[in-house]
């Protein structure tokens, strides 16, 4: 009697892990294979529930090595190429940690979203025609820069040939300061847009925000943005590359002034928040701008989709993109007529492992 109870048991618990909203894998480390797992990971994965399990996906090795190098980490989130049984591809984000059952090793996988293999070449094409953009950019600042060495050279020779007192020495002097802010935009652009190989270090994240906002100045005082600082009064360190987190923050406070129309205001907020998960560097942007429409919200994370005339529709990918990287997210809020606000969460310093 009590032993077809633990039966029942048994099959109810498993009843229940299998019905879990979320999609799980558990995998033995020894032979890479599906031991157990949710509906919801047959589901996401394309597969009979029963082909999943003793399924091998050593794609997950992956998740297993970095487990093993950060020894402080009780699990991490990274992505898995995985190769099914059909022939299909399968990028996975996912989230692992190990564990261990009566000597054996296992590892526990939560997959948090899946892209065929037709997402993976699209980012492959992505990231060449970003390459490109670049080239581009790096070579239209250098043409820009020596004619305007020249230009500059020859207001100084007027300047100073004469007399301080002119009619119009006020704008030689106004064309002369309008040069230099040419020249160190375009010195800036170029720092911005030469590549350079990822330096993770840890960073003050109100430094990277005013770098970001130095680069965009221009454009909020074109449209006459008010921006509104809320700065955490402590510093708020984060372990990143300060370049490619100043870009998130770029492409950012740049849609915020985008969505004002005439005169607006953005507003910048930092803190800090304590989760389950750690402590994390919280960064608010928002606008009062025209917001987004509901149909467009589930899309704007899409490479190339935009309602911006002149728009590429790259911004939000690759910002989300970075922040993954960096083990952060990234959220954003809307209503039409009521602005925007995007929420960027990285781990605080001591916090990342990396």
């Amino acid at each position: 009697m009590g032993r077809g109870r633990r039966v029942n048991q048994l099959e109810w618990y498993r009843f229940l892990l299998e019905q879990a909203a979320q999609a799980w894998l558990l995998l033995r480390v020894e032979d890479w294979r599906v031991v157990e797992a949710s509906e919801a990971a047959a589901r996401m994965l394309g597969l009979p529930l029963e082909q999943l399990r003793s399924l091998p996906l050593p794609g997950f090795r992956r998740l297993y090595k970095l487990l093993q190098q950060k020894t402080s980490e009780s699990h991490i989130r990274a992505e898995a190429v995985l190769s099914l049984p059909d022939g299909r591809t399968h990028v996975v984000q996912a989230q692992a940690r190990l564990a261990s059952f009566r000597g054996t090793g296992y590892l526990w996988i939560l997959l948090l979203g899946t892209e065929q293999e037709q997402g993976l070449v699209e980012r492959l094409v992505l990231t060449d025609k970003l390459a490109l953009l670049g080239q581009l950019l790096v070579g239209v600042a250098h043409e820009i820069r020596n004619p305007l060495a020249a230009i500059q050279l020859n207001l100084h020779v007027v300047k100073s040939a004469i007399p301080e007192d002119a009619a119009w020495s006020s704008s030689v002097e106004m064309a002369l300061q309008g040069a230099q802010r040419i020249a160190e935009l375009i010195e800036t652009t170029l720092n911005f847009a030469r590549p350079a190989p990822q330096v993770v270090q840890r960073h003050d994240v109100h430094e990277i925000l005013e770098a970001a906002l130095k680069l965009i100045q221009m454009l909020l005082y074109r449209k006459s943005v008010t921006l509104r600082r809320y700065y955490a009064t402590e510093p708020l360190p984060v372990y990143g590359d300060a370049r490619q987190l100043q870009q998130v923050f770029v492409n950012l406070l740049t849609n915020a002034a985008d969505a004002i129309e005439e005169q607006g205001s953005i507003t910048l907020s930092t803190t800090h928040e304590e989760l389950d998960s750690g402590r994390y560097v919280v960064v608010s942007i928002a606008d009062d701008g025209v917001g987004i429409p509901p149909e467009d919200l589930a899309h704007i994370f899409e490479p190339f989709f935009t309602r911006k005339p002149h728009g590429t529709g790259l911004g939000l990918a690759i910002a989300r993109r970075i922040l993954l990287q960096h083990r952060g997210e990234l959220l954003i809020e809307s209503r039409p007529g009521h602005g925007t606000q995007c929420i960027v969460r990285l781990p605080a310093a001591g916090e990342a492992g990396w």
